[in-house]
């Protein structure tokens, strides 16, 4: 096989057997046959090849010769023969649907044997998108473990996150109202939306925390606590909204990379939601977490709880 190789390639292809110098310039001597005589299938019939014993014979009495339509060029990726398949998509449309249908539609006609597999961007799209999700998740975890460190307690750092849900859907709302997809860009506005959007919290449970360690009653904190922090977390919350005003209203080039993250972080959305529900859910969580603990440690001593006295 390797004699018969080298020898269609020399005849063929050509060998450089020799190189020549003239005035400082290299030029490659190729040895290989006249063009008339490799011009048809058959010539390849009359090659001398040497065989293991040093004998000679025509290469016509070692192969047979047939002729099939091929590749040009054959793309292999993980050792499988692959064609990739280049598209853009539409405007308005969204690229996660846009693969989920390409490949429902390849899985539908592809015959036994073959399979669509994302590559190039669209599989740097899953990537990307799987590990935002992680991200998210675990941003959310640390956030709770920092918060529980700082307030030495399991349960005020539920009653803190509790502004994510309405800062998530807030943000989601502005999404659809500003017509943009849930992408990357977005999902990282999300991600910076759970470090941002608990601060409105941390400083009301903090004071309310300031004001119960003087010995006042729960309500009686929460209704001093929620006056004097209204002023601080309207200040900051519509110093965030304003900063992102511009960014969420951006057009022309670069618009599509600042106006998702830009919705989905204050611009109206998350921020401005989770503001004016945190101020009145916050206070009621509390307040009801501080009462299921007072029934719980009064159920553990014995002795008629908060809400039994109330009853």
């Amino acid at each position: 096989m390797v004699s018969i190789g080298e020898t269609v390639n020399a005849a063929i292809g050509g060998v450089r057997v020799a190189k020549f110098k003239d005035k400082g310039r290299r030029f490659d001597i190729r040895a290989r046959l006249l063009q008339d005589q490799r011009q048809r299938p058959e010539d390849m019939g009359r090659l001398l090849v040497r065989t293991s014993s040093g004998e000679v014979v025509r290469l016509g009495q070692l192969i047979r010769i047939q002729q099939e339509p091929t590749l040009q060029a054959i793309t292999r990726r993980d050792r499988e023969r692959a064609i990739s398949i280049y598209a853009n998509v539409a405007s308005g449309a969204s690229q996660a649907v846009a693969v989920e249908r390409s490949l429902a539609i390849a899985r539908s006609i592809l015959p036994d044997g073959y399979r669509a597999v994302p590559a190039g961007s669209t599989k740097a799209f899953r990537e990307s998108f799987d590990s935002l999700w992680f991200a998210f998740a675990l941003g959310i975890l640390i956030a709770y473990m920092v918060l529980a460190s700082q307030f030495n307690s399991f349960w005020h750092p539920v009653i803190v996150l509790l502004a994510l849900p309405f800062s998530i859907s807030g943000a989601l709302f502005a999404l659809w109202l500003g017509g943009q997809s849930l992408n990357v860009y977005s999902l990282l506005g999300l991600i910076l939306l759970v470090g941002i959007a608990k601060k409105n919290s941390i400083m009301l449970v903090d004071f309310t925390n300031q004001v119960r360690r003087r010995g006042v009653s729960c309500q009686d904190a929460l209704l001093e606590a929620c006056p004097i922090r209204l002023r601080p977390i309207l200040m900051t919350s519509i110093a965030m909204i304003v900063g992102a005003l511009p960014p969420a209203m951006a057009i022309g080039a670069g618009a599509e990379l600042q106006r998702p993250m830009a919705l989905a972080l204050v611009g109206g959305g998350g921020m401005a939601l989770s503001t004016l529900l945190t101020l009145f859910v916050v206070p009621a969580a509390y307040s009801a977490a501080n009462d299921a603990l007072e029934w719980k440690r009064a159920r553990r001593e014995g002795r008629p709880g908060f809400l039994g006295q109330q009853s």
